[in-house]
């Protein structure tokens, strides 16, 4: 009922505080709202990171239930707080029955939603003396019951772009005097979309989207600039190298062939989220010990993005999806503002959790 944005979750952070202390752990914080802990075992061993994001997205919701966001304009439009109860449920079942070797550590990480709270975490010392990870992530692709496992990427690089375009302003009754960067912006728009077509291998897989377009105030008058805003997704650095050459190329030449000026700012965000086949194949096994093995699935890789990447950049890990959708009714994706999910996945998720933990711990 309470979601917070990046890096403003301290009202999360001092519940997951209170929650891990009544389980007798000690809770550290980190990265401002970020949460550690750790559970040891009586005897050495490696130490296994789970880790769960915690941070709600800027939208209103629309659903009636008692439990709706009570925060205007914020909500979680994601499943983050189910990933919170999700860890938290697998903290008390380990409590109950631990590994007999090695150290849990638990990692409920901020500000996943494009703050890059998984940087900040990893600077404050997170995946220090970490061996290996598990990630997860309710997943309204697949039904209550099901839990999907990828080898190798699973979700898709971040890269998000800025262009603005320089023309030159002028009466909407007399274009030629003037440049008009709305017909560029539109032309540009047209022109990114041959990118994929036509540079980038058909056996490849990427993404462009131009998700934001301002310009002018007036209906007859052409602005003097237009200001574009968007998002490249791929699995591959060759892709998303080819990709970001283009539209440098397409951004500064087709303006300019228009009399215009154009810019382009490109950030890579988050790399694509490539999960261990050692680790894929344990945690189909671990999946397949909790829901069956005819439920473990081997769905498509997301072209969404995830910054538990980064961790996976470091330490072996694999990051699995969770079935959450409602097996009757209408399904509401991930950052609608009607997203609602299957509670029956908590249980199942805290199961696979702290089953995985115990059995990888147990058996390194």
């Amino acid at each position: 009922m309470f979601p917070e944005l990046g890096f403003q979750e301290s009202l999360t952070q001092e519940l997951i505080l209170q929650e891990l202390s009544a389980l007798g752990l000690k809770g550290k914080k980190l990265a401002g709202t970020g949460v550690m802990a750790e559970l040891k075992s009586k005897s050495a061993g490696k130490t296994l990171m789970l880790r769960s994001d915690i941070d709600a997205l800027p939208i209103q919701e629309e659903n009636a239930h008692g439990f709706a966001s009570r925060h205007k304009r914020v909500m979680h439009a994601c499943g983050h707080d189910a990933h919170v109860a999700i860890l938290l449920g697998a903290a008390r079942k380990l409590h109950a029955q631990g590994p007999n070797k090695g150290t849990v550590r638990y990692n409920f990480q901020p500000a996943e939603e494009g703050l890059n709270g998984a940087g900040a975490m990893i600077e404050a010392g997170i995946c220090d003396g970490a061996d290996a990870t598990i990630g997860y992530h309710i997943w309204q692709h697949l039904p209550v019951g099901k839990i999907g496992v990828v080898t190798g990427p699973a979700m898709a690089a971040v890269d998000r772009f800025e262009i603005t375009i320089e023309g030159k302003g002028g009466h909407a009754a007399m274009p030629q005097r003037a440049i008009d960067p709305i017909v560029i912006a539109a032309q540009l728009v047209t022109a990114f979309q041959t990118i994929v077509g036509r540079n980038v291998n058909p056996f490849d897989t990427a993404v462009v989207t131009v998700g934001q377009i301002h310009a002018g105030n007036a209906f007859n008058v052409i602005p003097p600039r237009v200001t574009m805003e968007g998002t490249v997704r791929t699995f591959s650095t060759a892709v998303q190298d080819t990709i970001e050459a283009r539209m440098t190329s397409l951004a500064k030449d087709l303006p300019k062939g228009f009399g215009a000026k154009g810019t382009l700012a490109y950030h890579r965000e988050n790399p694509a989220l490539v999960n261990d086949a050692a680790m894929a194949d344990f945690c189909r096994e671990v999946a397949a010990d909790i829901v069956g093995k005819k439920n473990v699935v081997n769905p498509e890789p997301s072209m969404g993005g995830e910054d538990h990447a980064f961790y996976q950049l470091l330490i072996p890990g694999c990051y699995v999806f969770l079935g959450s959708a409602y097996k009757k009714g209408e399904t509401f994706y991930h950052h609608h503002p009607q997203f609602d999910f299957d509670e029956h996945v908590l249980p199942i998720g805290a199961d696979f959790v702290a089953h995985a933990a115990r059995t990888w711990l147990d058996r390194v």
